[in-house]
């Protein structure tokens, strides 16, 4: 099992400089990957999100990438000889139809912007890549592995919430069939005491009808057989790839079927189970929202 929160991070060291790497991930519905790059490495920045895609199918993922020491620049300085060249001949010109006998200097020539050409240099990718992708590669690995051991606790946690919630129907099970017993008796008292105070108004064939329905009505082993499925199969997706989504579902599921089954028990014994046994979902669901 792994979660979607977690933390990477990895050096790595070339000749005149070192690329530091940072990874790390918090929960989200699905894959998001957000990158901060020097301006030398923007090139590499889908290349870099399909290597993160391949570690990763969900979590909002932020990859830091910071360089120390004196990196290769990607830019050169060149200059227009040509138009270097005719600046100082006019200037010479200007210079002697003006009677100024001053040495024309290159400091002067270099004050017109248009002289110096400031270019960016194309990079060979493969050589960039070579850069980032081991210290890339290692931070994702650490971040992996960061993931994987929040995880191992996430299921920790969670089983022993599924084998809380399993005592609990235990209990319930155990109960149920004095709970449909007191539920009988209740009715028994209550139609006798209506027969009594409507001496033989009431068509007692017509009546034991709708009670024997209205006992179907409050059986709840329906939803107690759906719980106990539903707990199992938590219990399997424990030890599945990516469970998230599905025992999110689960949860759902499971609250559902103990509102109702509390509903249908009508007895304080039962509902003050269904009340844990609700906290206990609740719980496994704040889990759930970290799981992968």
């Amino acid at each position: 099992m792994e979660s979607m929160t977690g933390f990477g991070r990895a050096y790595h060291q070339l000749e005149n400089f070192q690329i530091f790497c940072l990874a790390k991930s918090i929960n989200h519905r699905y894959l998001e990957i957000s990158l901060k790059l020097p301006r030398r490495y923007i090139l590499l920045e889908e290349r870099m999100r399909r290597k993160v895609a391949q570690f990763f199918e969900r979590g909002k993922i932020e990859i830091l990438l910071k360089i120390y020491g004196l990196s290769p620049q990607g830019r050169e300085v060149l200059f227009d000889l040509e138009l270097a060249q005719k600046l100082r001949d006019n200037l010479k010109v200007l210079s002697e139809h003006l009677g100024f006998t001053s040495e024309i200097t290159l400091g002067e020539i270099l004050q017109f912007r248009e002289i110096v050409l400031i270019e960016e240099r194309e990079e060979d990718l493969e050589v960039l890549w070579e850069e980032v992708n081991p210290a890339l590669e290692e931070a994702l690995q650490d971040l992996k592995n960061s993931r994987l051991l929040e995880g191992s606790s996430l299921k920790e946690k969670i089983s022993e919430y599924l084998s809380s919630i399993h005592s609990k129907l235990t209990e319930i099970a155990t109960l149920k069939e004095k709970i449909k017993e007191e539920n009988i008796k209740k009715m028994q008292e209550r139609v006798s005491k209506l027969l009594k105070e409507f001496q033989g108004r009431l068509d007692e064939t017509r009546l034991y009808q709708e009670i024997s329905i209205l006992l179907d009505k409050i059986d709840f082993s329906e939803e107690l057989d759906r719980l106990t499925i539903h707990l199992n199969t938590a219990f399997h997706l424990l030890s599945t790839p990516n469970p998230g989504k599905k025992l999110d579902f689960l949860c759902q599921e499971l609250m559902r079927e103990i509102t109702t089954l509390s509903n249908k028990a009508q007895s304080a014994e039962i509902s003050l189970r269904a009340v844990e046994i609700k906290e206990l979902v609740e719980k496994i669901r704040e889990q759930v929202q970290n799981i992968v």
